[in-house]
């Protein structure tokens, strides 16, 4: 014998139950693919920041040993740029060099490319920092090499 309830289809009451249930697990399983996929972006190697950063590194140092001495002949040949990524902002500090004693073009890429890996490995990794600003310093020729004056 049949039932009155099959002749009148699906209960609404319960295909709304079905709808909340799923509105509650759809967040959940988000989450869980968030967390997935930024597992997958720092790759399973726990050493990887460790790498990231000495990579880092060795990107300032090649920067620094093509700025040099930073030779010059007087304060018009001297140039500040600004140099890396706070995660609040802003560079971290202003590189000091000589326009006539480095390629300036090839000092801005090596300089593009710092800012954009140090901008990734800030998100990547969730770095922080203070949130000063950074004011490009005074530069000036003295004995022959751009520095930054008081």
């Amino acid at each position: 014998m049949k039932d009155f309830r099959d002749t009148l289809g699906p209960d609404p009451l319960e295909a709304e139950l079905k709808m909340v249930r799923l509105k509650r697990v759809i967040p959940l399983i988000v989450l869980i693919a968030g967390i997935g996929c930024l597992a997958a972006c720092q790759g399973d190697d726990p050493g990887a920041e460790t790498k990231d950063r000495l990579l880092l590194e060795k990107m300032e140092a090649d920067i620094d040993s093509l700025i040099g001495d930073a030779a010059c002949v007087d304060a018009e040949d001297c140039r500040a740029i600004a140099f890396g990524d706070k995660p609040c902002g802003g560079p971290w500090i202003y590189k000091v060099y000589s326009v006539t004693s480095v390629d300036t073009l090839e000092l801005a890429g090596m300089i593009d490319a710092y800012y954009e890996f140090n901008r990734t490995l800030n998100e990547r990794y969730g770095w922080m920092s203070d949130c000063m600003f950074v004011m490009p310093p005074n530069i000036d020729c003295v004995e022959g090499k751009a520095v930054a004056v008081p």
